[in-house]
C-alpha cells in the first residue's frame, strides 16, 4: 500500500516520541515516517507524524504555535523539572496568597528569556544536554528567547496549579513550572502535561495508536492521513502551468508569465507553496517578492527560491 500523508496521533504517557515512531513503523509497514516534534516521555497528547511522502514537509509544520494544559505541583522541585526526576527541594510551609500566584504566573505571559532543563534533547557543542547530565558534567544551558502567547490560570488548589498554555515553538513547559516556582520562592515541577493544539491541528482529533491498528487492520487508514496539501495549507500558495509545472524538479526560475493564480496573501521571504493546475503541492520555497509581483507580467525580479521539491 503506498501510503503518504500526515497522521495526527495522541502519544500516550510512558512512550518516548522515538517509540510512537518505531510502533507506527510496524503498524503501516512502513518505514519512511517523522515527527514534525517531540513529547517529553511523561506527557500525552497529539503529535504530528509525517509518512512516506509527506516527510518532505515536516519542516515546514514545526514553526507551528502549540497549546497545553499543564499541572504544576508548587513547593517540589525535581533535577529534570518534572515529576520524574529526583527532588532537590521541598517546601513544606506553602505560605503564599492565592493574589500572588496569581500575580507571578501571569507575570511570565509575552516575550520571556528561558532556560532548558538540562535533561533535554537540545544540542550544545555538539552533544545534547541529556547527555552531559547522564555524564555528571556541568553545563550551563544557553538562555534563549520564547513567547508565551497566552497563559490562563484554570484553577488553583495548593499545592496544585493548573494552567492552559499557547506558546510559541520551543517553549519548555518544564521550565516554565520551574521558573514560576524560583519567583515565587518556594520550588515547583511539572505534574502532568498534555498537548492539546499544534498549529490549527487539535488533540481530540487525534488518533491513539489502538484505534490506528484497528483502522489499518479494516484497510481504511488512508481515510485518516491528512494530503499534504492540507497539512501545509496554512501556507499561502502560487499556482503554476502545467508547463512549468513540469521543470520544477530542474529548479527552473520561476517567472510571472508562468504563474496562473496566487492564493493568500504573499510578502517577501514568507515560505510558500507552488501548486500545479490540479492544486498539487509540487514545490515549498521562499517568496522573493510579494502578490503583485507575482501577477506583475512585467516583473523582472525573481519570485521564489526552492526550499523543498515534493
Amino acid at each position: 500500500m503506498n501510503l503518504s500523508g500526515v497522521l495526527l496521533v495522541n502519544k500516550p504517557t510512558g512512550m518516548t516520541s522515538h517509540d510512537v515512531i518505531d510502533e507506527l513503523r510496524r503498524i503501516l509497514d512502513t518505514k519512511r515516517i517523522g515527527h514534525t516534534g517531540t513529547l517529553d516521555p511523561g506527557a500525552e497528547g497529539v503529535m504530528l507524524i509525517c509518512i512516506n511522502q509527506a516527510t518532505k514537509v515536516a519542516q515546514f509544520l514545526t514553526d507551528m504555535d502549540k497549546e497545553y494544559q499543564a499541572v504544576i505541583k508548587l513547593g517540589v522541585t525535581t533535577d529534570t523539572y518534572d515529576r520524574a526526576g529526583r527532588v532537590i527541594r521541598t517546601e513544606e510551609d506553602l505560605n503564599i496568597s492565592m493574589e500572588e500566584i496569581k500575580k507571578t504566573i501571569l507575570s511570565f505571559t509575552g516575550r520571556i528569556q528561558q532556560t532548558p532543563p538540562i535533561y533535554s534533547a537540545i544540542k550544545q557543542n555538539g552533544k545534547r544536554l541529556y547527555q552531559y547530565a547522564r555524564e555528571n558534567k556541568k553545563v550551563e544551558a544557553r538562555r534563549r528567547e520564547v513567547e508565551i502567547k497566552k497563559l490562563e490560570i484554570l484553577n488553583i488548589d495548593i499545592p496544585w496549579v493548573h494552567l492552559k498554555i499557547a506558546c510559541s515553538k520551543g517553549t519548555y513547559i518544564r521550565s516554565l513550572a520551574f521558573d514560576i516556582g524560583e519567583k515565587l520562592g518556594c520550588g515547583a515541577h511539572l505534574f502532568s502535561l498534555c498537548r492539546t493544539r499544534i498549529g490549527p491541528f487539535r488533540w481530540e482529533d487525534s488518533l491513539g495508536l489502538e484505534k490506528i491498528t484497528d483502522i489499518q487492520a479494516d484497510g481504511g487508514i488512508k481515510s485518516v492521513l491528512l494530503p499534504i496539501e492540507k497539512a501545509i495549507g496554512h501556507l499561502p500558495s502560487v499556482v503554476v502551468s502545467e508547463s512549468f509545472a513540469e521543470k520544477v524538479k530542474d529548479g527552473i526560475p520561476l517567472k510571472s508569465s508562468s504563474v496562473l493564480a496566487v492564493e493568500g496573501d504573499i510578502k517577501a521571504n514568507q515560505t510558500i507553496s507552488l501548486k500545479n493546475e490540479q492544486k498539487r503541492i509540487i514545490a515549498v520555497g521562499k517568496a522573493l517578492a510579494n502578490t503583485k509581483d507575482f501577477l506583475n507580467l512585467n516583473s523582472g525580479n525573481r519570485l521564489f527560491e526552492y526550499l523543498r521539491v515534493i
